[in-house]
C-alpha cells in the first residue's frame, strides 16, 4: 500500500491563524509523526505571511488584486502541483482539499493532473506550459487542444488519479470583480474517483454563487454534493472558535466520508477539534454586512454556460431588499442537522430549500466523536 499526499488549499483572505478554516481543522486531524502521509498547506488567494513585507499598508495592493480580480490561483496550483511532481510515487494516493476558492483551486488542480499528467520532479519547470496548454482554447470550435494535451501527457506525464476530492463550499467566481480564467474539468473530470462537497444553504452573496460538480448519466465519479445551514464561513470555517459550531458540523461529515475512503485520521486529534462544539442550535452569521451590501451593486462579467461566454452583469440586489438566495435543482441532498434546525427552530425555513429532499447523516465511524 503507497502512501498518502494531501494538498490543502485555504479560502480567499484565510491564513493559518486563531480563527481556523476547515482546511485548517482536517490538516490537524492527521497524524503528525506518520511518514507515509505528506501535507502540503498553502494560504488562500489575497493573503501574506507575516514577514512577507514590511509595513502593513504594503500588502494592501496585491492583496485587492487577490481578492478582486482572483491574482495568486495560479500560484496556488503551482506550489501543490510542484509538491506532487516531486513526492508522487507508484501506488500513492492523492486527496485534495479547498475550501472557497481554495476548493476551485484544488479542482483546477485535479484538472492539471487530468490533462498533463503529473510530470517527474525534476521536470517540474514545465508547468507554466502545461498550464498554459490547460486553457488555451485553440483546438476546433474554441475548444482546448485536446490532441496536444494527450501528446504532452504521454510524453511527459504520469497517468494518475485523484483518489479524494474534498470541498467546502466552492465559489463560482475566483475573482470578486473579474475572473481571470475559465478552466476545463473543474466541474467534472474522470481522473478523480470521490468528490465530497459541504455546500452552503443560506449564503446570499452574488460574488458567492456557488459551483456544483456536475452530473451526467455516464460520471464515474463517486459524488456527494450535501448542504448545509449556514452561509460561506458557516460551513467552511473561519469564524471565531466560539462561532464556529456550525462550521464543526460540515468539519465532521467531511472528516468521516475522507476517513471512509483511507484517509488517514488520529481521531485524538480530531477529537481535540471537535471539543469547542457547544449544546443547541446555533445562529447563523450574517455575511451581508455593509461592505458587501455596496458590492452587490458592482459590476461583474459572468460566465454563462449556455453561451459559453461571459456576460456583464449589474446590481444584483434590488433596493432596500436582499439579493436572491442560492438556487438549490434538481436532486437535493442536506445534511441531517438542516433538518434538526428546522424542527427546533420554526423561524429557519431557508426559501430556497425544495420541498422534496434527501437526508445525508455522518458516517457511523466516527459515532465516537464529540
Amino acid at each position: 500500500m503507497g502512501r498518502q499526499l494531501v494538498i490543502f488549499l485555504d479560502g480567499t483572505g484565510n491564513r493559518f491563524s486563531h480563527k481556523p478554516t476547515n482546511v485548517i481543522r482536517l490538516l490537524r486531524s492527521l497524524p503528525k509523526d506518520d511518514t507515509d502521509v505528506l501535507t502540503y498547506y498553502d494560504q488562500g488567494v489575497g493573503t501574506f505571511g507575516i514577514k512577507e513585507t514590511l509595513f502593513e499598508w504594503q500588502k494592501l495592493p496585491a492583496r485587492i488584486c487577490g481578492l478582486a480580480f482572483g491574482w495568486g490561483l495560479k500560484r496556488n496550483v503551482e506550489g501543490a502541483y510542484h509538491f506532487l511532481a516531486q513526492n508522487y510515487r507508484q501506488d500513492d494516493e492523492i486527496y485534495l482539499f479547498g475550501f472557497s476558492r481554495g476548493a476551485y483551486a484544488v479542482r483546477a488542480l485535479a484538472a492539471l493532473i487530468h490533462t498533463a499528467g503529473l510530470v517527474e520532479g525534476y521536470q517540474a519547470h514545465l508547468f507554466d506550459y502545461a498550464w498554459a496548454m490547460l486553457l488555451a482554447k485553440n483546438g476546433e470550435n474554441r475548444a482546448p487542444d485536446f490532441k496536444l494535451q494527450a501528446r504532452f501527457k504521454s510524453t511527459f506525464g504520469r497517468r494518475v488519479n485523484v483518489h479524494f476530492l474534498g470541498l467546502f463550499d466552492t465559489v463560482k467566481s475566483v475573482g470578486w470583480i473579474y475572473d481571470p480564467v475559465i478552466i476545463p474539468y473543474t466541474a467534472k473530470n474522470p481522473a478523480v474517483n470521490l468528490v465530497r462537497h459541504a455546500v452552503s444553504i443560506d449564503e446570499r452573496r452574488c460574488f458567492f454563487r456557488q459551483h456544483l460538480w456536475r452530473k451526467n448519466g455516464d460520471m464515474k465519479t463517486d459524488l456527494k454534493e450535501v448542504w448545509f445551514a449556514g452561509v460561506h464561513s458557516d460551513v467552511g470555517g473561519g469564524y471565531p472558535p466560539a462561532q464556529a459550531q456550525l462550521a464543526l458540523t460540515a468539519f465532521r461529515w467531511m472528516l468521516g466520508e475522507a476517513w471512509r475512503a483511507g484517509l488517514r485520521i488520529d481521531f485524538l486529534r480530531a477529537k481535540k477539534e471537535l471539543s469547542v462544539r457547544t449544546s443547541g442550535f446555533p445562529a447563523i452569521h450574517n455575511s451581508l454586512l455593509l461592505g458587501w451590501k455596496f458590492a452587490e451593486w458592482l459590476p461583474r462579467l459572468v460566465w454563462i454556460e449556455e453561451n459559453n461566454q461571459r456576460e456583464l452583469k449589474i446590481g444584483a440586489m434590488p433596493p432596500f431588499g436582499q439579493p436572491a438566495p442560492r438556487s438549490m435543482t434538481g436532486a437535493i441532498s442536506v445534511h441531517t442537522s438542516v433538518v434538526n434546525m428546522m424542527n427546533a427552530n420554526p423561524d429557519y425555513r431557508p426559501p430556497n430549500l425544495p420541498h422534496f429532499y434527501s437526508v445525508e447523516g455522518d458516517d457511523p465511524g466516527i459515532a465516537s466523536l464529540p
